[in-house]
């Protein structure tokens, strides 16, 4: 088998089969996927696929085996369209509101793999080494991302858009020379959570019970001199008495 060997999968090899029929009913998302379940997500369906190309957080190069996928979360925060959490829900008859508030990600994603070349393979270097062969498993991964998208919104991604890719660099990891390739992705994940009326006003009133004591026992800020004695010196006085 030639190095550096990537075929993509068929859908009918993935344990999620997806419907992109463009006739079809928009997707409807049964869930709601935060950041660490979309990776997750990705690491499970992306391995299952290559797994004899690991997906880890970014750590030290001391932890890493080559060829690997690294992801880090580079930015968070509030979406443009929902700077502060609105109200999603509010059931009738029932004292509980839900809201949510929706975030941008932006997730990257980063192939390593050895600088130096094999021309056989071993249990240290098997054939995935070399600037050529992350080129090809950065297309390969695009290609599975894409692949993908419909099963990430299914399973609860607001959106998940393509970003961009970063300039190719090698560099040195734990003495050991690699090439990186690094992509990244927009994902829009949404934070719901509920809470009752009557839990908010038991709380606003032992607040305020607690702020009434603390302010009872500290000391006022004008001093009360009832029943202090004060001498008045008249500093005009000439150092010679006047007889």
């Amino acid at each position: 088998m030639p190095q550096n060997s990537f075929s993509m999968p068929g859908l009918n090899e993935n344990d999620i089969l997806t419907n992109r029929s463009y006739s079809s009913d928009p997707l409807q998302a049964a869930g709601n996927l935060s950041y660490i379940e979309f990776m997750a997500l990705v690491k499970a369906l992306w391995e299952n696929a290559y797994p004899q190309i690991p997906i880890e957080p970014e750590d030290g190069g001391q932890y890493a085996s080559y060829p690997m996928i690294t992801y880090t979360l580079e930015l968070k925060r509030a979406h443009t369209s929902e700077p502060k959490p609105r109200t999603r829900f509010i059931p009738k008859d029932a004292d509980e509101i839900i809201y949510g508030q929706r975030f941008q990600n932006v997730v990257g994603f980063n192939v390593y793999t050895r600088a130096n070349k094999a021309d056989i393979p071993d249990d240290e270097n098997p054939g995935y080494s070399g600037s050529d062969a992350a080129d090809r498993i950065i297309e390969v991964f695009e290609d599975f991302m894409m692949e993908h998208t419909p099963v990430f919104k299914r399973l609860g991604a607001s959106e998940f858009v393509y970003s961009r890719r970063m300039s190719d660099s090698k560099s040195s990891r734990n003495s050991i020379d690699v090439c990186k390739r690094t992509v990244t992705y927009m994902l829009t994940t949404e934070k719901l959570w509920s809470t009752t009326v009557s839990r908010v006003e038991k709380i606003i009133i032992d607040v305020r019970a607690y702020m009434a004591t603390e302010m009872s026992n500290t000391l006022k800020a004008t001093p009360n001199y009832n029943g202090t004695e004060v001498n008045l010196i008249d500093l005009y006085q000439s150092s010679t008495p006047s007889y």
